[in-house]
């Protein structure tokens, strides 16, 4: 993956731009496949905030760039707890971290995926 693109995904994160799911899925696309097969009546709103977890975004993060309360992001991460059957004592940051090591996509002509934690959160 090209720097570019990957600095260009977290701007627009960060903008809450209607463009960073489609980069997103270009970049990790088995993220999103994992997800849909676990649940595939899955929103793209609901995918676009697992984006945002998978990016190690902080809950305060995600609250900023999405321009909602902390409050409403911890609703909605228990809500895709329940729709995702993810443990309660399960981290759901590292939970959809590790849905690519679950179900990976080979594609050899493609560089290897940027680690998540490489991220700085700001």
């Amino acid at each position: 993956m090209e720097r570019n693109n990957f600095n260009d995904l977290i701007a627009l994160a960060k903008n809450n731009s209607a463009e960073f799911l489609a980069l997103f899925s270009e970049i990790y696309p088995d993220f999103v496949v994992s997800l849909k097969k676990i649940n595939p009546k899955i929103r793209s709103s609901e995918l676009e905030f697992c984006a945002m977890t998978f990016l190690n975004f902080s809950t305060k993060n995600i609250a900023q760039y999405t321009f909602v309360t902390v409050r409403a992001v911890q609703v909605r991460k228990n809500r895709l707890r329940k729709k995702l059957k993810i443990a309660s004592d399960v981290d759901f940051n590292n939970w959809m971290r590790e849905q690519i090591q679950r179900n990976p996509i080979v594609d050899e002509e493609h560089s290897p995926i940027v680690s998540p934690s490489a991220i700085t959160k700001g």
